[in-house]
């Protein structure tokens, strides 16, 4: 993969949707954003190989590509099925000390080693001086791998397919929102996702599609011969289930300002997909596209609009090159650098015997070179600033020792009975007591969770300071204080 800083003019976005793969170049003059050609290949019988040849990456028949291209840079999609997706709330702080609490959260919500976990992530504005921050993990032997079958198209970016559709919507679909519910059901699964300004917030994946509405295969799935009615009610009932549950894990609700639009063709469809939703108490709403915004070929209408809608977004994304994408390639991007200088090393080495001659010249100087150092640093050893500093470095080891572990506390707080519980705040300095903040169904799951606390061996002395029931969202807002092991004594603050 090659980076590039500068704007391009033309861009050709590739990604795998609805059991196909999908290509779009996409080309700017000025303020006209004008798609030159589409392509489209199934992706059951076809590879990305196969797809890159279609596009015009060709290659020689020693495997090795040719030059393509030069004017048009490539993006390409990652399904976001094999990624994770979690939104928390921090206090503002910079933007190092943000890194490390967006690592700590990943490696303690993912079961994976923390050399196995790559993460990405971007912040949003929140209130009362915390942030918002939306994260993305992925095993990175899934994205090494991803990174290989997609070699062939040189890409500048591999972003995430969700945020090219989110981009498509805000610059398509939407009417003037600036933030909604995006329902986009392919023919596989569905993404879900919450969107403010064209970017992505939090998204899931359920692994219901439109070709469950029939009898026919996801491949052979196409919207135009989809029913105009729903005639598996089981379907309907289980899609609106699993909806509900994701979209209750965003803290999205009725009452929430985040409407909910399913994207759609304007076919019949999605407006009975749209009308059981209602009916199953989701409010949701019909998004249409334009095409009023693009120069587009002869014939290219809001069914293409739709059908494109993911490699679409990722070319108006590489048009653009906005900042804070979720990029979860630029550490994979990174080792085939190491890599390829490891390997043009090891070429140089084997150059000849002069190299071989060099280094043993190298050795013999690096060893007279170390006999005069270990003589220095005998005589430094035996001097009293050098026992004074090593028993300076052991007393910060000491002290290092006995700071609290903020994320074995957060996982005590976790632990326990917490159904129906959220926390939105945790306030805790040494030499003081913890508060906690959270919001709880109602007052029995509020006092089963003090309960919890009360019986951990860790915390002490559990209190609610203050609860109260939320007039909008009905919910019981909490407040509690206790003691954290011997760090809320207040000799643990010296």
């Amino acid at each position: 993969m090659s980076k590039g800083d500068r704007t391009s003019h033309a861009v050709l976005a590739a990604a795998r949707d609805d059991a196909r793969f999908k290509a779009v170049e996409v080309r700017k003059h000025g303020n006209v954003t004008e798609i030159l050609w589409t392509k489209s290949l199934p992706a059951d019988t076809k590879t990305w190989g196969d797809f890159a040849t279609e596009c015009g990456f060709a290659a020689n028949p020693d495997g090795h590509d040719r030059s393509h291209r030069r004017h048009a840079a490539s993006v390409v999609g990652l399904d976001p099925t094999g990624v994770a997706f979690y939104r928390i709330r921090t206090p503002a702080v910079a933007e190092e000390e943000m890194a490390a609490i967006v690592r700590m959260q990943a490696e303690s919500l993912l079961p994976l080693p923390p050399e196995q976990i790559e993460v990405a992530w971007r912040t949003s504005p929140s209130t009362n001086g915390d942030v918002d921050i939306t994260i993305a993990a992925a095993r990175r032997e899934y994205l090494h791998k991803f990174a290989g079958t997609v070699r062939r198209f040189r890409p500048r970016e591999i972003l995430l397919s969700c945020e090219g559709m989110a981009r498509t919507w805000q610059n398509l679909f939407s009417d003037g929102e600036q933030q909604a519910l995006l329902v986009s059901i392919g023919a596989e699964n569905t993404q879900v996702c919450l969107v403010r300004s064209g970017q992505v917030t939090h998204a899931a994946v359920l692994g219901t599609g439109v070709a469950d509405l029939g009898e026919r295969e996801p491949h052979e799935t196409q919207m135009a011969d989809l029913p105009s009615e729903i005639h598996n009610p089981q379907w309907a009932e289980r899609f609106a289930q699993d909806l509900r549950a994701v979209l209750t894990s965003f803290g999205w609700d009725e009452s929430s300002d985040w409407p909910m639009l399913v994207l759609s063709d304007g076919g019949e469809t999605m407006e009975r997909v749209v009308q059981s939703l209602n009916l199953a108490g989701l409010p949701a709403k019909v998004s249409l596209p334009s095409v009023q915004s693009l120069k587009v070929p002869s014939g290219f209408g809001t069914e293409e609009i739709y059908d494109y809608r993911v490699p679409l977004g990722l070319a108006l994304i590489g048009l653009e090159q906005p900042a804070g994408a979720l990029n979860l390639f630029e550490g994979i991007a990174a080792d085939e650098e190491l890599q390829k200088t490891a390997s043009a090393w090891r070429s140089v080495l084997l150059a000849g015997a002069v190299a071989f001659v060099a280094l043993v010249a190298l050795i013999l100087t690096v060893y007279f070179t170390d006999v005069a150092s270990a003589k220095r640093w005998n005589a430094l050893v035996a001097t009293p600033e050098f026992e004074a500093a090593r028993q300076h470095q052991a007393l910060l080891k000491t002290v290092a020792r006995h700071r609290p572990d903020m994320l074995q506390l957060l996982a005590d707080i976790s632990a326990g009975e917490n159904d129906g519980i959220v926390l939105d705040s945790l306030h805790f300095k040494k030499g003081q007591t913890a508060t906690i903040a959270g919001r709880a169904g109602n007052m029995e799951q509020m006092w089963k969770y003090q309960t919890g606390l009360i019986d951990h061996k860790n915390i002490d002395n559990v209190e609610i300071t203050n609860a109260a029931r939320d007039s909008k969202t009905k919910k019981i807002k909490f407040t509690m204080v206790f003691e954290y092991r011997n760090f809320s004594r207040k000799e643990a603050a010296l």
